[in-house]
Parts: C-alpha cells; structure tokens; sequence
C-alpha cells in the first residue's frame, strides 16, 4: 500500500498539517522538525499522489483570482499582497479572470477557469448567493474561498476569527462601564458580517447587556454608512455611550458624524473600528480597532490551494486567522461612570 502523509506524520510524531508544510516548505515548520519530516518520507519512499501528479510536465503553474471589489480596498490590496508574495515563494503565476465577464449570459466560471488552463482558484470579495457556484465547486477544480462559508471536496475556505474579534470589542468596552453599546454592521450577506454580528450579540450576552433594536444599525463597511449610521445614533432620545463598527472606514464616517456634533471622542462616546487599515493611523483621535493579518490571509489562502492542487490529504481545509486588538485613543471609560 502506497505511503501517505498520515504514515510519515505517525511515524514522525507530528500532526498531518506539519508534515504536509514541512514537504512544501512553509517557512513556519522550523528546520529540524522540516529535516526529520523529509528523512522519513525518504526512508519511507513516499511519493505525492500520483493522479495529482500525473500531468506534472503540462502543469501550467498558474493560479486563477476572481475578485469582484477593486484594489481601492484597503483589505482587499493587503490580501493581494499576501497573494503575490506567496506565489512568488510558490513558483506560480497570476491570471486575474475578469468579473465582467460573468454578467455576460450563459457564463461559467468553471469554464473561464478551464480556457485560461488554471491549475486552482482564488475567490474573494463577493457573497455566496452572487452566483452560482455549484458546477465549480463540483467541477474538481482547486477553489479556496476567502472570506465566504463554502464546502467541497476540493475547496477550502480561509478567513479572520470574525465573532471572536467583535465578542472581545464588547467585552472591552463593558470593562470600561459602557452599558449602551450600538453596532454599525457589516453586509448582512456576507461572510464577515454575519461572524461580527454574531460575535456582538454574543458577546452582549456574556455580559449581561440589553441588545436594544435602535443600537442595531446596518450598515456595509462604508465611510458613508458609518457616518449616516452614528447619525441616526445620536438623534435617539438615548445615546449610546459606545460604537462599534465593522471596519475602520465605517468607524472613520462615524467619527466624522460625532465629531460634527461638538462631541469629544473618547469622552463623550467612545468607537471601536475593525480592520487596522492606515486610516485608522492617520485620523484624529487615532482609531482603537482590531487588526486582520490581511497579508497572512492572502498568503495562506495559497498555501491551502497549493496544497488542493498537490492532492495532499488535508486534516482541515477551514483556516480561521486570530486578529490583534489595537489600543488607540478613540476609546475611553464611559462617561457616566467618571
């Protein structure tokens, strides 16, 4: 019986996912463990999956990106960075597969990827009822979905620790006597959006806060929405002492609006954005929010495709990034309670 990474990891008394790093030569498994991985799949004589490997000479070492938001976003271009730093490190090329092809009638991304001889797929930057993505899911295609909940024998998906970023914002701001905490969400379609506002109910749960419906603003990550959103906020007979955005443009909009209304942040009313983007950096007060390892999700995103290309055995095809809370200067105790 042919050998596979489950024997080499037995033998060498580490999990799957090292050995499967170790042999494509992450940077993270550190040289011992890498050198002791790759005498034992010597010593074993393992070899790859051979079906994988079978066109190894027509191999056209090109990954596909289907990306429906432009390089505008901030988060979007961090990822892309990741990206290209990791098929440099990989030994891929990049074809970026237009989106306005797929409003053309009777269009396939599945065959788009076919005719452009990609070996797998990056998508990101849409939500999952955009389009229909069962023929490509079922298609045997590589796919790894950022930031979009979906499943397949061949598909991975990658994305930040969304709910448990939000959960810990609420479980800050209530450390500091905030008792009337608002949300300015995300997309409610999206991925992101729902794990935030998962996150924020659950985490006003922990603490024993009322999720009041007026504090509940939507919103879709804009300048825009967040400056119309804490509008709203501030026109209610009872103003929340605390605001916490979906991301830092929508903290930036919100901040606008606040400071509009001769508020001082954070002594009258503190805001929490999410992101780290370099807007958060440059306004004043500087924004306390969460960062996303946008470079991280872009170059792990193609370690996990590389990996779905290879045929290797995957203990876990779902990667789910930790984020890091920023301590800034738009956030403070809560009025009432000084």
């Amino acid at each position: 019986m042919p050998v596979n990474i489950r024997d080499i990891a037995k033998a060498a008394g580490v999990s799957v996912a090292t050995v499967s790093k170790a042999l494509n030569g992450y940077s993270t498994v550190n040289a011992a463990t890498r050198a002791k991985i790759q005498r034992i799949a010597e010593e074993m004589q393992y070899h790859p999956n051979s079906a994988a490997r079978s066109l190894v000479g027509q191999r056209s070492m090109t990954i596909g990106v289907f990306l429906t938001t432009g390089l505008a976003n901030p988060f979007f271009a961090g990822v892309l960075g990741g990206i290209d730093r990791a098929l440099k490190d990989r030994g891929y090329d990049l074809i970026y597969l237009a989106q306005a092809h797929a409003e053309e009638p009777g269009y396939s991304l599945m065959r788009h990827c076919r005719s452009r001889n990609v070996e797998g797929l990056l998508v990101f930057g849409m939500q999952e009822n955009d389009m229909d993505f069962s023929e490509l899911i079922g298609s045997g295609l590589p796919v790894v979905f950022i930031d979009m909940e979906m499943e397949g024998e061949h598909v991975g998906m990658i994305s930040s620790d969304n709910a448990e970023a939000i959960r810990a914002e609420v479980q800050h701001l209530a450390g500091l006597n905030h008792r009337r905490i608002a949300f300015i969400s995300g997309i409610a379609g999206t991925y992101p959006g729902r794990m935030r506002e998962r996150g924020f109910l659950q985490g006003m749960a922990e603490q024993g806060l009322d999720r009041r419906p007026e504090y509940m603003i939507p919103g879709d990550y804009s300048r825009e929405s967040g400056y119309e959103g804490m509008r709203r906020l501030l026109s209610l007979p009872e103003r929340p002492t605390a605001v916490i955005c979906c991301s830092d443009a929508s903290a930036v909009g919100a901040l606008e609006a606040a400071l509009e209304q001769g508020l001082s942040v954070p002594d009258d009313l503190s805001i929490v954005g999410f992101d780290d983007v370099e807007a958060a950096r440059s306004v004043r007060p500087a924004l306390t929010t969460v960062r996303q390892d946008m470079q991280g999700i872009g170059y792990q995103a193609v370690g996990l495709l590389d990996d779905l290309i290879r045929g290797e055995e995957l203990a876990e095809k779902r990667i789910i990034l930790p984020t890091e809370w920023v301590e800034r200067d738009s956030c403070g105790p809560a009025k009432e309670s000084r």
